[in-house]
């Protein structure tokens, strides 16, 4: 289950950590900033560890024939795509195929699709960005909301010139438990997919729609099936 904390008891740690309860020189919402920003650094720290799959999204959408590129902001609500998590081609039937990002350099070898097919999206969200006007809160799943205290109160503290010895080491020792902890599944390491594509043909792709790769450049989601290969 979910250890949600709300952002202004995050504050208030926050506050009592680097001694700023009545600070007047540092003001309310630049502590609010300080916070987002290491919320976002904690962000990136969980997903690179496989700890962030509570936090991902689903949408389903369908190509159009003939095109490649379709506007995240017409699939994603705004402002809240991060990271393509998984990409997947619906084969119908409760089939899901999931689709590879391919190299951008070999693009050549590739079209865009030739007829509608229906998609499933899940991607990581972006880190929340906290003003104190919300009623918001963060999932630090095991208690990795320290580490987001623990970099905003170096932050603070830097700002105050203090000490921020202490928490520096602190923030050492928790990075460590996240590495140590890493993905949420216990039992074994995913398993590693080896998959051998010709030029003339692709015999992994036996399926009906063509659709065997996708890029994500600038603020599109670029979708394309293998020219020359069996889709």
């Amino acid at each position: 289950m979910a250890r949600s904390v709300t952002a202004a008891s995050m504050m208030s740690r926050l506050e009592e950590m680097t001694g700023t309860e009545n600070d007047t020189h540092l003001s309310t919402a630049e502590k609010w900033r300080i916070l987002s920003s290491a919320i976002a650094a904690t962000w990136d720290k969980m997903l690179s560890l496989g700890l962030g799959n509570e936090h991902v999204k689903k949408v389903t959408f369908n190509t159009t024939a003939g095109t490649s590129e379709y506007a995240l902001s017409t699939l994603v609500s705004a402002g809240d795509f991060y990271k393509v998590a998984n990409l997947y081609v619906d084969e119908g039937s409760g089939q899901l195929r999931e689709v590879s990002m391919v190299n951008p350099s070999e693009i050549q070898l590739y079209r865009a699709p030739a007829s509608a097919v229906p998609m499933v999206l899940y991607y990581h969200r972006c880190a929340p960005v906290w003003d104190g006007t919300g009623d918001e809160d963060f999932d630090g799943i095991n208690g990795w909301e320290e580490h987001a205290l623990l970099r905003a109160a170096i932050t603070v503290k830097s700002k105050k010139e203090d000490d921020t010895g202490p928490f520096r080491a602190s923030l050492r020792e928790i990075e460590l438990r996240m590495d140590t902890a890493g993905n949420r599944h216990g039992a074994q390491p995913p398993r590693v997919v080896r998959r051998r594509m010709t030029a003339q043909r692709d015999w992994y792709y036996p399926y009906r729609n063509n659709v065997s790769a996708w890029l994500l450049r600038g603020l599109n989601l670029e979708l394309y099936y293998r020219y020359g290969a069996e889709p």
